[in-house]
């Protein structure tokens, strides 16, 4: 089952406050993700989520007063391949185009925070439940990276194109099945 997310903003390779601009990168994913839910055979997946969780294993994890609703997660058996292109408005092979960093920190993104100190000081907490891509990193069996010049970076807000670190990223999400169980027959097609 496959899908795409994107994100169009800054990756910043060391920030000063890595646990808010994590935090940042998260809410561009949970409404592509929550809208995503809406549709089946996505849509199966509520059923193990907070609120309102119908059937076991629940999926939500309580961290920081918050429920976390991961789509990809070990307790449904489900992992992820991921291929990222990555559109910057720097030249392709200049030195200042960290790739690794860059893809690093978009993964950390995709994920749940794993702990109290993962979570960003302006992280809502009244939205309810936030949805992320993954449960951890660890789920992701493929990765790809390409890279190219951002040749129209005025179709976007003019405000987040004047930085350098300033990235449009199509990431394609291949859902597969770890093991086959009745919790996720939706996605063995």
């Amino acid at each position: 089952m496959k899908f795409k997310l994107l994100y169009f903003g800054e990756i910043l390779i060391n920030p000063k406050k890595r646990a808010q601009h994590i935090a940042d990168i998260r809410m561009q994913f949970h409404p592509q993700l929550k809208k995503l839910l809406e549709h089946q055979p996505w849509d199966n997946l509520t059923k193990y989520m907070m609120p309102g969780a119908t059937k076991s294993p629940i999926t939500t994890r309580h961290i920081g007063g918050i429920d976390w609703n991961p789509i990809i997660t070990p307790n449904l058996k489900l992992l992820a391949e991921i291929e990222i292109q990555m559109m910057h408005p720097e030249i392709v092979g200049v030195p200042r185009s960290d790739i690794d960093n860059r893809v690093k920190t978009i993964l950390d993104g995709l994920r749940c925070p794993q702990n109290e100190h993962e979570i960003g000081q302006n992280t809502p907490r009244d939205i309810g439940p936030i949805y992320t891509l993954l449960d951890d990193d660890h789920l992701i069996t493929k990765l790809s990276v390409n890279t190219s010049h951002l040749l129209s970076t005025h179709l976007f807000n003019p405000e987040i194109h004047k930085s350098p670190d300033s990235i449009f990223m199509m990431l394609d999400v291949n859902v597969r099945v770890a093991e086959g169980t009745l919790e996720n027959l939706p996605f063995m097609v």
